[in-house]
């Protein structure tokens, strides 16, 4: 009995038997159409079987399915080796920047060649589809990010490493390492930085004692400022303060702090690394088709004169408004 055109079949996955009884039933007279419903494939499957068997005399032998596996030449292992020797990154940002030298090799082939040389770990989480919610600032110097971090490359192992970066562009505007990590230390490395990106509006830190001062109940007369609050009421810079035991609220300082200890031991010092990401290292969040930087980008955003006289909030638009 033929199939109702609304019922589609359940497929058979061919073997050698089964090709084997395809080719004697059709021998022995019986209709292409009616081994081919019996055996659940289409008739044009029957056919090709058939000819196949009548041009070569034999069986016709079941291939791997799938497209064919094309190994990468070598041309293209030495490149992709050179390339993240050179630049040390990750598949995509390996094959955006094979592609800038004007090499075309697709990012399945950079991976394989990674995975075959131990340059990439692969990971259930890296593959777990992600809610993206960005939330950052529209325009270069409207807000940075502080913190200190506990630096753990055996080369820096004891010291405090103090960051400032720009939310826009996450550009790195300040960093060093002390021994540390007190008030002091902090305005030091914050009066370098401003001299050479320009004074931020405002600055988002944590409650740590070297940010904060010390608050008491009685409003008045009651509060201690540190010589970080101090300095940023001199500049007139305001002091965001982010909410305890929640670190979220500075995710892309502690993503950089990540990405730093991944990659840091490639490089001989802070500074070179700190080079690096600003003016070399693509980063996901910018206009990475275009090989953006995150120092490109806090040019690319600061906000002109004229917006600043003409919107007061300059300095709170976000990218989602």
């Amino acid at each position: 009995m033929a199939l109702h055109r609304s019922q589609k079949p359940v497929r058979t996955r061919l073997e050698t038997k089964h090709i084997d009884y395809i080719i004697r039933q059709c021998k022995k007279g019986r209709r292409t159409s009616y081994v081919a419903e019996e055996m659940k494939i289409s008739q044009r499957r029957v056919q090709q079987i058939l000819a196949e068997y009548y041009a070569t005399g034999r069986t016709p032998v079941l291939q791997a399915p799938g497209r064919p596996k094309i190994a990468p030449t070598r041309e293209q292992a030495d490149a992709v080796l050179a390339a993240h020797h050179e630049m040390p990154a990750g598949v995509t940002r390996t094959t955006r920047n094979l592609r800038q030298k004007g090499m075309q090799i697709s990012e399945k082939m950079v991976y394989k060649i990674m995975k075959e040389n131990n340059m990439v770990t692969p990971s259930a989480a890296k593959s777990r589809r992600r809610k993206w919610i960005r939330f950052e600032r529209r325009y270069s110097n409207a807000m940075w990010h502080t913190d200190w971090h506990a630096m753990k490359d055996h080369r820096f192992q004891g010291y405090q490493l103090i960051t400032y970066l720009d939310d826009a562009s996450r550009c790195v505007t300040g960093a060093a390492v002390c021994k540390e990590a007190t008030s002091e230390n902090a305005v030091a490395v914050l009066q370098s930085s401003i001299t050479e990106f320009g004074t931020p509006a405002t600055i988002l830190s944590d409650n740590g004692s070297c940010f904060v001062g010390v608050r008491r109940k009685v409003p008045t007369k009651s509060w201690t400022p540190t010589m970080f609050e101090a300095e940023l009421l001199d500049r007139g810079i305001e002091l965001i303060n982010t909410r305890p035991y929640h670190p979220q609220t500075n995710g892309k300082l502690e993503r950089f702090h990540r990405t730093l200890e991944e990659e840091i031991h490639h490089f001989g010092s802070l500074s070179e690394f700190v080079a690096y990401y600003n003016e070399v290292r693509l980063h996901w969040s910018l206009d990475i088709d275009n090989g953006e930087t995150p120092l490109q980008a806090f040019h690319n955003k600061k906000a002109p004169y004229a917006i600043r006289q003409s919107d007061p909030e300059w300095a709170e638009r976000d990218t989602n408004d």
